[in-house]
């Protein structure tokens, strides 16, 4: 069975020693024109563009790549400092060469559900991968996950802090079975999706609202004050992510009572029947309310 292991090196490289060659994996879905960040920062990159010459190569424009890169170098340092919070790539280790990487990654994007259906794997989102690998307990899904790759390095958006994971007989042969998708591997990357909705949330809030933030600490002990408003806005029956971020924009804009207003309830109560439409108005009314509040501050 892989070893899993973690290091808690707040926004730190990630750590691999040996004579393996590294390696960087990153989302195209995440960052707009992916491609140009890579060539700028690496010159003459050695690297491959995952979707191309497969099935998938419709969708180049959000192929994840794969870079030979240093660990220490400019694009491993805007992957792994300058985007943390977007969490868009994983580190990896192989002594099998960039070709048979390569080849094994486009072996995993498309999988197969348990009806046979085929699906697109998105293994290489970060969230996932780690989901998959942490909740692997026979070692079998890790060892076709990581192939030739004996080490993979996987950040915490909002530490920083990385998880290793490795295999001390990484696969030298291809493996062609298409993954399947089980049940137990739909629940860890549900479980990955929520956590990547409850991160952009916590950048969006931490942008546009860091007093949201700050007020963590006159919170009694326990789950973050945005898991508290999302938890909040579920009990109203929103749920989209759209819905959330209008839910905490509210707040940030009228503060943590925002709620107990009469004149919120009131609009709130008016449209209630449609909770996503009743949150636009609301939402709408606070940030006007709260555009007044400064702008009759700025007169006096």
């Amino acid at each position: 069975m892989p070893r899993h292991d973690r290091r808690y090196d707040l926004m730190s490289m990630p750590r691999i020693s040996g004579d393996a060659e590294t390696y960087i994996l990153a989302d195209g879905a995440k960052i707009d024109g992916l491609s140009r960040y890579i060539y700028g920062d690496e010159g003459a990159p050695v690297c491959e563009a995952l979707y191309r010459g497969t099935e998938l190569e419709g969708l180049m424009a959000i192929s994840p790549w794969l870079v030979k890169a240093p660990l220490d170098g400019p694009f491993a340092t805007r992957c792994f400092a300058g985007w943390v919070q977007h969490g868009v790539a994983i580190a990896l280790a192989s002594e099998f060469g960039i070709e048979q990487l390569a080849r094994h990654c486009r072996d995993l994007l498309m999988a197969l559900t348990t009806g046979g259906e085929p699906a697109i794997f998105r293994f290489y989102d970060p969230e996932i991968l780690r989901g998959l690998l942490s909740t692997d307990r026979s070692g079998e899904d890790s060892g076709r996950l990581l192939g030739p790759a004996s080490v993979v390095a996987v950040q915490e958006r909002t530490t920083g802090a990385w998880e290793y994971f490795r295999q001390a007989t990484p696969a030298s042969d291809r493996q062609t079975a298409p993954f399947v998708i089980r049940e137990k591997h739909l629940v860890a990357m549900e479980k990955a999706v929520q956590r990547t909705a409850l991160r952009r949330l916590e950048c969006h809030t931490a942008t546009y609202f860091p007093q949201l933030m700050g007020s963590e600490s006159r919170q009694e002990e326990g789950d973050s004050i945005i898991v508290r408003l999302i938890r909040a806005a579920n009990g109203k029956g929103l749920w989209s992510t759209r819905d959330l971020a209008l839910y905490i924009n509210t707040h940030g804009w009228l503060g943590l009572d925002a709620f107990a207003r009469a004149d919120v309830t009131a609009i709130w109560d008016r449209h209630s029947s449609q909770p996503s439409q009743a949150i636009v108005r609301v939402a709408a009314y606070a940030e006007q309310q709260s555009r007044e509040g400064r702008d009759y501050g700025q007169r006096q």
